[in-house]
């Protein structure tokens, strides 16, 4: 058994925050792809990561949400996906300590499947399998797919990310709330999706992005409900709020710790954060949890 469910059998493993609001909160601009910093700034990358680590994360995420073929060639980077997701690996790696984990990020591809656009399962596969290839030879510990809102696209990453080779792979779906339930932006119901991610060889069902930690607390019942498999949730902090064009999240940290702790109840096995956390969201949810 993978080191990381052995642990996830003792306690609630703790994953990290957002990258993308703690690069910016950095002098990331806007536009500019985060994944270019693992090789133009590095220090700035490994730095974060071990503030997630000091703030009390098992797992770390590395740079690499966007690090795709397809998202790369997009941002200008034709060619950079290995040398970008290597990189990646090799920074948080450097600050891991004992006994803690990385997690190799893989993203949407950024394109929509035909007919809705020029994409077709087959080249998005192809481009996750590239990816996942990297970080798995760059040292990953397990690969985290994250924010997809169409299953066809996860369904790619999760295979192409086993075809990669023996290694854990997580995969995360982003769900809205109506009126009926969770679903997908593509209409899938959480039932749906993790049926279909545990026959494609998901290891462990997730959900991060787009809703905020009280909403994930219903959302964890209903995963916990489709699946024996151990689940990770990941919430935004709270609502974002756009003013002149600059968007912030207002929840605080011990807002969020203490839905933390009813997300765990509800059923999951490991908590992190997506947009809007920081290192002091981790660091109060983990010493609510173990408390």
């Amino acid at each position: 058994m993978h080191a990381i469910l052995e642990l996830a059998k003792k306690k609630t493993v703790i994953f990290d925050g957002a990258m993308g609001t703690m690069l910016m909160a950095s002098g990331l601009p806007s536009g500019q792809s985060p994944e270019l910093w693992n090789l133009e700034k590095p220090a700035v990358v490994a730095e974060i990561h071990g503030r997630y680590y000091d703030a009390g994360s098992d797992v770390v995420h590395t740079n690499t949400f966007g690090g795709n073929p397809l998202k790369l060639d997009g941002a200008g980077l034709v060619g950079k996906a290995e040398i970008i997701n290597r990189e990646a690996v090799r920074i948080a790696k450097s600050v891991c300590p004992r006994n803690k984990f990385v997690a190799g990020d893989i993203g949407p591809s950024g394109k929509f499947f035909k007919p809705l656009g020029d994409a077709t399962p087959e080249s998005v596969q192809e481009a996750f399998r590239e990816q996942a290839e990297a970080l798995k030879s760059g040292g990953a510990d397990l690969i985290s797919i994250e924010t997809m809102f169409s299953l066809q696209e996860a369904l790619a990453a999760v295979r192409a990310s086993k075809a990669a080779g023996d290694i854990l792979v997580i995969a995360s779906m982003t769900y809205n709330r109506t009126k009926k339930g969770f679903f997908t932006m593509m209409g899938e119901s959480v039932k749906q999706c993790a049926s279909a991610l545990e026959e494609a060889g998901a290891d462990v069902i997730g959900t991060n992005c787009t809703l905020g930690s009280k909403d994930m607390v219903d959302l964890t019942g209903e995963l916990r409900a489709a699946t024996k498999k151990p689940i990770l949730v990941q919430p935004n902090a709270g609502k974002p709020l756009t003013r002149k064009g600059i968007t912030t999240y207002e929840q605080s940290a011990t807002d969020f710790a203490e839905d933390g702790k009813r997300i765990k109840d509800a059923g999951a096995d490991m908590i992190g954060g997506c947009c809007g956390t920081t290192a002091e969201f981790i660091r109060e949810l983990a010493k609510t949890l173990s408390s």
